[in-house]
């Protein structure tokens, strides 16, 4: 997500002032707020409706393939409802209806939920052949297959429905680890007064402590920020040990209670990814660290550092390369970029351009960043602020990846198989990035540019890939710790946390008296083995990429294959019908070995 520049609110234009040309249509959801409401009193009917079904499930084909209908009508209208609320909302924040209706169609998908909950208990004591047998039945065979599958895969860790009834009962009480770090994160935690660049006093925030270590050139700001925001973190080091400890306590409890081997193997069970796939993706990223080991190394030297530390990393190489980028002619470079997808990606994407799936400017009320909302009843809607930066361009590209994905996958599956996992969720939107990155880099001869490019490139698999495999080892090492017998205090995590750090980033790193402390500031970390999908989803892009790069035969289909199959099969089978297994050390290698070629080409540039 990209923010666009602040400026005072006084000076940002109305959205009356923007061309219409720029600007969402929602009346590509509803014509009208009458017709929402209407389709808000069909939602309540379809619950209702649903009573009707419960308890007659299993002795009905008819019955149960209505049932899975019913439910799916009712939730592609709760995704209407919600959308062309809350895509208002982010319009225009200060018109206050809006927030109403979010909140009410929230409300709405929570009954929604409740209504339909008897459905998977109700087949699950039916026997698999029985289910199959049902299912077999169908008017559509295609629709619900994959769905009846994957309830037949879960069997195994469903417990009784007392064990049942009691494990969904827990689930708030599960919430308390992530409350009380969000609660110490957001609300609690007092960040120091610091002197900036001119001397003044500066209320150091989240926000302000990023904008420095991204954007400042001076490592005594840089320095200087990082010791008072993290020293908040240690001031309350135990709060936070104690409620990431019981984080991973309550993930072993589950796991457990549903009888995974660990809470690893329960995790990544949902997207039937097998655990060695995890494994893999940390065993061949630590064996492959010297090309970021040499970056660091690099940009030691090109910032003429005496000693580099953590604070520097993300820093600006060269702050004087800043380029302009108008959005139509970011919008060319874009539709130029993707020519190696072939004419009908093209074609789509060019629609989206022309029909308001984008809607450009910052104006006054509106939300901030970037972000890319699938709808299947309509088309995706792409939120920018762009403000004609370079980094603006990327993101564009990025989020129209996204847009695409949901196109193509709405476009071709019916709507219980269109939503796509979160572990293929970033290889649209990164892909886009590398074939864009590649024009550019193809289309420049000055050297100043590529360094810019190249730097950019380097950041962005620094931050989505190596940053994120070193998170999921030190996820999995706090865990494997508690399930081993053992227990988790601040003086072990913190020593987990350096000598990783150590490690990935290798000898030319300096670390500072507070650089342990940093897992204790990562709210990630709550969300069970999530990270890692952002590193296999960028590694995945990138061996797609290199498909492209090299004319393979095949390769566009494969790729629009992928596109359009949205949920139909697992992640990883999908994968490996565009030619990726992420089962093996192939993508991460290739990834790697990118990163390091584009190490060699900054260093030799900048010399």
């Amino acid at each position: 997500m990209t923010v666009a520049a602040t400026k005072p609110a006084s000076s940002l234009p109305q959205r009356a002032d923007i061309d219409s040309k720029h600007k969402w249509n929602l009346a590509d959801i509803y014509n009208s707020e009458q017709d929402w409401e209407a389709d808000f009193t069909a939602a309540e009917s379809l619950i209702e409706k649903a009573k009707s079904y419960q308890g007659r499930l299993a002795g009905s084909a008819g019955m149960l393939f209505e049932c899975l209908e019913s439910r799916s009508k009712l939730g592609l209208i709760r995704d209407k409802l919600h959308a062309y609320a809350r895509l208002n909302q982010d319009m225009d924040s200060r018109v206050s209806k809006y927030q109403a209706m979010t909140d009410r169609a929230i409300s709405l998908s929570a009954r929604a939920s409740a209504g339909f909950a008897f459905v998977e208990p109700e087949l699950l004591k039916v026997s698999d052949s029985e289910l199959l047998k049902l299912a077999d039945q169908f008017p559509r065979k295609d629709i619900y297959d994959f769905y009846i599958k994957e309830l037949i895969r879960s069997r195994a860790h469903i417990r009784s429905e007392e064990v049942e009834e009691l494990l969904a009962q827990s689930l708030v009480m599960a919430q308390g680890p992530d409350n009380v770090f969000n609660m110490l994160d957001n609300a609690d935690l007092k960040y120091p007064v610091i002197k900036d660049e001119n001397g003044e006093d500066l209320q150091l925030t989240k926000q302000r402590y990023n904008k420095i270590i991204l954007e400042s050139s001076s490592q005594q700001l840089r320095r200087t920020a990082s010791d008072a925001f993290m020293s908040a973190y240690k001031a309350h080091v135990n709060t936070a040990s104690a409620a990431l400890s019981n984080a991973v306590n309550k993930d072993i409890f589950y796991a457990r209670a549903r009888r995974f081997d660990s809470s690893l193997h329960h995790s990544l069970d949902a997207g039937n990814i097998p655990v060695s796939v995890y494994h893999n993706l940390l065993d061949t990223t630590e064996a492959g660290l010297e090309g970021l080991h040499k970056w660091i190394a690099a940009r030691k030297r090109v910032l003429k550092l005496e000693s580099l530390y953590t604070y520097d990393v993300y820093c600006p190489l060269f702050p004087e390369q800043k380029y302009s980028v108008p959005y139509g002619k970011a919008v060319d470079h874009v539709l130029e970029a993707i020519a190696p997808l072939g004419e009908k990606y093209r074609t789509a994407l060019n629609e989206g351009f022309n029909r308001n799936w984008v809607d450009v400017y910052e104006t006054e009320g509106k939300r901030g960043g970037a972000y890319s909302w699938g709808n299947y009843a309509s088309h995706p809607f792409v939120l920018m602020n762009y403000n004609d930066t370079i980094e603006n361009m990327f993101t564009l590209a990025h989020e129209m990846g996204h847009a695409m994905h949901s196109y193509l996958s709405n476009k071709s599956q019916p709507y219980p198989k269109a939503s796509y996992s979160i572990f293929v969720a970033e290889v649209a939107s990164t892909l886009n990035e590398g074939l864009l990155l590649q024009r550019l880099l193809r289309s420049t001869t000055d050297d100043k540019q590529k360094l810019f490019l190249l730097n950019r490139h380097i950041d962005s698999t620094l931050g989505t890939f190596l940053h994120q495999v070193m998170f999921a080892r030190f996820e999995m090492m706090i865990h494997e710790a508690v399930e081993q017998g053992g227990a988790l205090s601040p003086e072990i995590m913190s020593e987990m946390w350096e000598k990783l750090t150590l490690k990935y980033y290798g000898p030319a790193m300096t670390l500072d008296d507070y650089a342990r402390y940093k897992w204790a500031r990562i709210p990630h970390f709550y969300w069970t083995f999530y990270v890692f999908q952002y590193a296999t989803s960028y590694a995945a892009s990138q061996a797609i990429l290199s498909k492209f790069l090299a004319g393979e035969a095949g390769i566009v289909d494969k790729y629009l294959d992928l596109l359009s199959s949205g949920g139909n099969d697992h992640p990883i089978e999908q994968l490996k019908k565009c030619g990726v297994d992420m089962t093996t050390p192939a993508p991460i290698e290739a990834t790697l070995k990118l990163f390091a070629r584009e190490v060699d080409e900054l260093d030799r540039l900048a010399r």
